[in-house]
């Protein structure tokens, strides 16, 4: 992976708090007034263009979070930044430690509470110098985070299953009654290869060699495809329809943590969703976070 020195990712990221500062406090010099609470920072930006300083928020925190080492990805930051600002009442006083408490919560082992409000200040704008990060965090590029940030867009595109609610319930991930979403538990993008792969299955099996159609499938395929499919291919697109019911969040989150082949692979039941651990991290923790702008009754 490609460095670069930790001040130009510090001046990167100060210009971000600073764009975020002047979004906050407006065009026509609000920036000299006293601030009086958080509230105020994000009143003045005007009532119509409220949803554009949370959307902000959410950037800057992932940037924050990526800045720390305390992500993988800008998927996986962006994905968190979401659930957590969401769960959070951006009119609220106290928005700065809720902010935190929910940062200290997720990333228990590697933040404290403290370390979390001054991220959170930083992610808002109010910390006139962004603070150290680790050493991990330095060596995260410009350029990879910008690659990071392309590929948001192949990951919506991932997402085009969910892009309407469905139904409300309970997800089947973090167990939340919320708005639902449609996962497909083997993705669209993959059903050519997979039929391929059905189909050479099949073959294997017609000659008796269930040894070979293991290979082609995979243990998990293998095991959690019906036998009669096995027998005859042609059956297979009721399997490949597959879905799950599951919240925003967590539809969100699964699709971050895996590309679409390795779920197909690897993932194709809620059952084998729930041995991940990284899925069943946030799940938990998502369960215990306010359904906010899922919740049934919006």
């Amino acid at each position: 992976r490609k460095t670069k020195s930790p001040d130009n990712i510090l001046i990167t990221l100060t210009t971000k708090n600073a764009d975020l500062r002047s979004s906050m406090m407006g065009k026509s010099g609000r920036g000299k007034k006293k601030r009086s609470s958080l509230t105020n920072q994000i009143e003045t930006e005007g009532k119509d263009d409220g949803p554009i300083v949370i959307e902000h928020l959410i950037s800057s925190l992932s940037s924050q979070l990526m800045l720390f080492a305390l992500c993988e990805s800008m998927d996986e930051a962006m994905s968190i930044a979401d659930a957590i600002v969401s769960d959070c009442d951006a009119s609220s006083d106290n928005l700065v430690e809720h902010v935190a408490a929910l940062l200290a919560e997720y990333f228990e082992d590697q933040v404290t509470y403290d370390q979390a409000v001054n991220i959170t200040r930083s992610a808002i704008g109010l910390t006139s110098t962004p603070l150290t990060p680790s050493s991990d965090g330095a060596n995260e590029t410009r350029e990879q985070m910008e690659h990071n940030n392309e590929s948001d867009e192949e990951a919506s595109l991932s997402l085009s299953d969910n892009e309407e609610y469905i139904t409300e319930g309970e997800c089947e991930l973090c167990e939340r009654e919320i708005k639902l979403t449609r996962h497909h538990l083997i993705p669209k993008s993959t059903w050519k290869k997979i039929r391929q792969r059905i189909q050479t299955a099949s073959n294997a099996m017609a000659e008796n060699n269930t040894n070979k159609a293991r290979i082609v499938l995979g243990d998990v395929l293998f095991a959690e495809i019906p036998h009669d499919i096995l027998n005859d291919a042609s059956l297979s697109k009721g399997f490949l329809n597959k879905t799950c019911d599951l919240c925003r969040p967590c539809h969100t989150q699964v699709h971050t943590l895996h590309d679409e082949m390795v779920l197909a692979e690897k993932y194709p039941t809620v059952e084998k969703l729930l041995e991940d651990e990284e899925i069943v991290k946030f799940a938990k923790w998502a369960n215990k976070q306010k359904c906010g702008k899922y919740s049934l009754s919006r």
